[in-house]
């Protein structure tokens, strides 16, 4: 097990690099690519009808066009991309009692004590279920002055920044408590009852519609783009005059093709995933002293080894489901428990809740993935 006082590092996810590649490569070069067709319409026809052909604006033209014509456009964009994910691509260091912020361009050494909390920003772009969560996640920590300064952890998963957290959180929270906090803490939660009922064919019907409703959103644009780029193939010759502006919509179509597709993959696959993870689904979760009851069965705090959840902090995308792991000392069980579509956020948050006051006496056996 690593401490504190261990010289441990953590990077960012590769599948988190490699998303920031495909998605950035793809919005960059669309951008470039109407830019630079706006910019050949408007700007260097009309230039080099005005300069001649002159030998220098002609070079120059060239290049533009070797660098921003489609399809030649996506491999700019991909240079581009990968360049910025070199130069941010962030490594967490925890060395002593000094957390290092590492990046190729620049490195922040601070103190293990200045550290308050991580934080996640969110960015939806989209409309209602049809959308891309952005994500952008940071260490913050106090500096001399008192002011909070927040550090960019750049291709960062979720999973990777829970791992950073319980990094510099790895000391039991409570060896700092007198024994009398302690005991207090326990009975508290020990006395406390806590009980939450279930319906298993709610949580699968609210989510299995939210994702057949995107399933024929994407099957409705997939077919819709297809017939357009296949139109675009069969142009009157009397259009050839637009025909700039029809081969970027004719690549547009393809392009939306191509992210309806595999939106539609993704959203099966979740359809998928799901129906076979529902049976797993508990009726009713009760917090008893110190007994965890899912239906039937009854855990001992004293026997569960780990368990692992979803973190109460925000609501889950669309393709996340909030699941349980216990890993007791008789076996691994595994419980589903839908979306926020189905379960509301606030009786997920009570769930985390009340396994925390199960644990409270080894909040280290509780992980947040």
């Amino acid at each position: 097990m690593n401490t504190p006082k261990d010289n441990h590092s953590v990077t960012g996810s590769p599948l988190m690099c490699l998303e920031f590649i495909i998605i950035h490569t793809l919005i960059w070069g669309f951008l470039l690519c109407v830019l630079f067709y706006v910019l050949n319409l408007f700007l260097i026809g009309p230039l080099f009808r005005i300069l001649g052909g002159s030998f220098f604006f002609l070079a120059l033209a060239r290049f533009l066009q070797l660098l921003f014509a489609w399809p030649n456009v996506m491999v700019t964009a991909l240079i581009v991309t990968i360049v910025r994910c070199f130069l941010r691509r962030t490594r967490v260091t925890l060395s002593g009692d000094t957390v290092i912020i590492r990046r190729l361009r620049h490195t922040d050494c601070l103190p293990l004590t200045a550290f308050i909390r991580q934080k996640t920003v969110e960015s939806f772009v989209g409309y209602h279920i049809i959308g891309w969560v952005f994500r952008r996640r940071y260490l913050i920590f106090q500096n001399d002055s008192g002011k909070e300064v927040k550090y960019r952890l750049y291709e960062y998963s979720e999973k990777d920044l829970e791992q950073v957290t319980q990094l510099l959180t790895r000391v039991s929270r409570t060896e700092h408590l007198a024994e009398d906090d302690k005991t207090e803490i326990m009975m508290n939660a020990f006395q406390n009852e806590m009980e939450i009922q279930i319906d298993p064919q709610h949580l699968w019907s609210c989510l299995s519609r939210r994702l057949g409703a995107l399933c024929i959103i994407c099957l409705t644009v997939f077919t819709l783009s297809t017939y357009l780029f296949y139109r675009m193939l069969f142009i009157p010759p009397q259009y050839d005059s637009a025909s700039i502006l029809l081969k970027f919509v004719g690549y547009s179509s393809i392009a939306l093709a191509l992210g309806s597709f595999f939106l539609l993959g993704r959203t099966l696959w979740a359809l998928t995933v799901n129906a076979l993870l529902k049976s797993s689904c508990p009726q009713k979760i009760a917090f008893i002293g110190n007994m965890l009851q899912i239906d039937r069965t009854m855990y001992s705090a004293n026997r569960i080894k780990q368990v692992t959840m979803n973190p109460p902090a925000r609501k889950l995308p669309l393709f996340r489901c909030y699941q349980i792991t216990l890993v007791t000392t008789e076996g691994t069980y595994r419980y589903w428990l839908g979306n926020t579509a189905g379960l509301g956020h606030g009786n997920w948050n009570t769930l985390c809740r009340g396994m925390q006051g199960l644990l409270v006496s080894c909040p280290a056996k509780l992980t947040y993935l």
